[in-house]
């Protein structure tokens, strides 16, 4: 009898230990908040009902962030690393949390906007920029469900609260697309299911698309978005009846419909290039998928272990790709080259979101602890910019610009006009600005200090509108460079300075 009790006694202490930590592993813990922010807004609202924080940075900078629910029990995710998260990276319950931190040293959440802060302000976003550009780039945030602003040249912080926390509006903003009139700012949130409108003063305005307001047989668990040349907005979709799609809207936010309905997983991020779109994929064997531009299917772009579930996509110099790898193995800064061949993984940063080529070479990444700058030619950390749980995908954004996708303007600018390239100076590329008022043919070269004509950028019938081209000057030396203009009655030169 007695042997009997000790027997069922050390099972129950078994089960006891065993149930102690959550049975989901961490990297799934981020993939399954990542692909339905339902389940971490679910553990949110859990743990707001039991009075315990939704997420926490102590002052050795661990970072804990509520993730889903397993047995009725909160789920959060432990992050050692703020660069590498997959390194020493756990899941645990409450229970196991308490022992990391103390009311006395952290910054706790405790949502609806409560925050204890003992760490001294350790934590606060600092403003390290001591100018205002006049380039930037908008990341989205999940935490506080805010945009952040920073330098598209140094990639320091201009402005934490670009777009101040906006409730109910924002509840997970994903990306943030100026609008291509210059006038608005487009954000689309997961879990609202709408992209909503901000003016530039980061004030609401209202919904964007749907242009009604929320409709889940349209949008339910949107992703990223981008502008078709025409100006209709394309929105990738990962639940209920448009799930596994690409949506389409005019430019006044009404739905048009599905603009590609086939060959996705799990769809992320849209990115179009000159002939072809590419949409990366966070589940299934093909990680990124290639259509041409009416949505059609061409191919499967790219299905190797090298990357597993892409998130944002970045145009970089000569055509290569920079894709965001969120998951392991590989995890990190993937480089493609233009036809999809792997280059490299930068592996410094780890799950990453977004991704952004700075004025000054390097890259600026988020993932699950912060926004990071990384050295483009070695890979190593720079620096941490800004610590918080959720940033997202990284866009840019320039004041009062005529935007437009790729070299098809979209708006029909009030005078000729070519801006000064950007950055500048540059290495080994820059990008170089222009718009037409009346459609007609455009030339646009660059010459040496000699005034030897070094490269024609562009040379063709242009319809009136804003364009940027790349200048990239991988094989030039360096020096003083000028770039000219030639369009109807119209024509300027400036100067630029190439530094390698």
């Amino acid at each position: 009898m007695k042997k009997t009790f000790l027997l069922v006694f050390m099972f129950f202490i078994f089960i006891v230990s065993v149930n102690s930590k959550p049975r989901i592993s961490f990297e799934q813990l981020l993939i399954d908040a990542e692909q339905n922010r339902n389940l971490q807004f679910g553990a949110m609202e859990l743990a707001i009902k039991n009075g315990q924080p939704i997420s926490i940075i102590t002052i050795a900078g661990i970072l804990i962030d509520s993730k889903t629910i397993e047995d009725g029990k909160v789920v959060y995710s432990v992050i050692t690393n703020a660069a590498d998260i997959y390194n020493g990276g756990y899941a645990a319950y409450f229970e196991e949390i308490t022992s990391l931190y103390n009311n006395t040293n952290s910054k706790i959440y405790y949502g609806n906007g409560m925050i204890v802060d003992n760490t001294g302000g350790k934590f606060d976003p600092v403003i390290t920029s001591s100018v205002t550009p006049d380039r930037f780039v908008a990341i989205p945030e999940w935490t506080d469900d805010k945009v952040y602003l920073f330098d598209a040249q140094t990639g320091d912080l201009i402005d934490p609260n670009f777009i101040p926390t906006t409730a109910p509006q924002l509840q997970s903003p994903k990306d943030v697309q100026q609008h291509f009139s210059g006038r608005y700012i487009l954000v689309a949130d997961q879990l609202s299911d709408v992209v909503q409108k901000f003016d530039t003063n980061g004030t609401y305005i209202g919904f964007y698309a749907p242009s009604s307001g929320v409709n889940n047989s349209i949008l339910d668990n949107i992703r990223g978005i981008c502008y078709r040349p025409n100006g209709n907005m394309l929105v990738t979709v990962g639940s209920s009846a448009s799930a596994n799609t690409v949506q389409q809207f005019d430019t006044g936010g009404v739905s048009i419909g599905g603009f590609i309905t086939s060959g996705l997983s799990s769809p992320f991020d849209v990115f179009i290039r000159t002939n072809d779109i590419l949409v990366t994929n966070s589940s299934g064997a093909n990680k990124i998928t290639r259509y041409d531009l009416t949505g059609t299917f061409l191919s499967n772009f790219y299905s190797t272990a090298d990357v597993n579930f892409p998130q944002q996509l970045l145009r970089l110099p000569g055509g290569r790709i920079g894709v965001c790898a969120f998951s392991t193995p590989n995890s990190g800064y993937t480089i493609l080259d233009s036809t999809g061949t792997y280059v490299r993984t930068l592996t410094v940063v780890t799950g990453l979101r977004g991704s952004y080529l700075l004025g000054n070479g390097h890259y600026l990444v988020t993932n699950a602890a912060g926004v990071h700058e990384i050295d483009s030619v070695n890979g190593t950390l720079i620096r941490t910019v800004t610590s918080a749980s959720n940033f997202q995908y990284i866009s840019p954004y320039n004041p009062g610009a005529l935007l437009s996708n790729g070299n098809t303007g979209t708006s029909v600018p009030g005078d000729y006009l070519l801006e000064q390239n950007y950055p500048n100076p540059f290495n080994p590329s820059t990008g170089i600005r222009y718009s037409i008022p009346a459609g007609g043919n455009v030339v646009l070269k660059v010459y040496d200090i000699t005034g030897r004509a070094v490269k024609t950028l562009v040379d063709e019938f242009k319809p009136a509108g804003s364009y940027e081209v790349t200048f990239d000057a991988s094989g030039l030396a360096s020096g003083v460079y000028y770039y000219s203009i030639d369009s109807g009655e119209f024509s300027k030169t400036m100067k630029m300075v190439l530094v390698k």
